[in-house]
């Protein structure tokens, strides 16, 4: 008698769906999004609700030479500042919730800062605050050269 015994395997069976094969299967992530916890919710509606008073105002700092300018919901933020090489901008752009982005660029002539401008963003999302940029810079770099 053999005592090796050949391994029994399993007819492959056929599963039964109930619901109807033309319908797409729902995942979890097709799901509504979760409610957000109390303090969370408040605190997303404190950073969309908050008025800005400064929105869109210049505010120039005679001592230092700067100038700041802001978008309307202070979503871009630009400040402008004369140094002995040339012409610093910081410019700063906020969400309502999530990163920051704070970009630092030195212009030395109007030619750089103009090639600069034709490619920034900011002239067709807020043209108003385009516009005071560029005639800030090319003032900032005149009082330079």
């Amino acid at each position: 008698m053999n005592s090796l015994q050949h391994p029994v395997v399993a007819q492959p069976t056929r599963a039964v769906s109930k619901r109807p094969s033309g319908r797409r299967r729902l995942d979890p992530i097709d799901e509504p999004a979760r409610p957000l916890g109390a303090k969370r919710a408040a605190l997303l509606a404190q950073r969309t609700l908050q008025p800005t008073q400064r929105a869109r105002k210049k505010k120039e700092c005679s001592a230092t030479g700067e100038v700041r300018l802001a978008s309307n919901n202070d979503a871009v933020t630009l400040v402008l500042r004369r140094t002995a090489h040339g012409l610093l901008i910081e410019r700063t752009q906020r969400q309502v919730v999530g990163m920051r982005l704070v970009q630092a660029l030195m212009f030395t002539d109007q030619k750089s800062f103009d090639y600069w401008c034709d490619f920034e963003p900011l002239r067709f999302e807020d043209g108003l605050l385009f516009g005071k940029l560029v005639r800030e810079g090319h003032a900032a770099l005149a009082c330079q050269g």
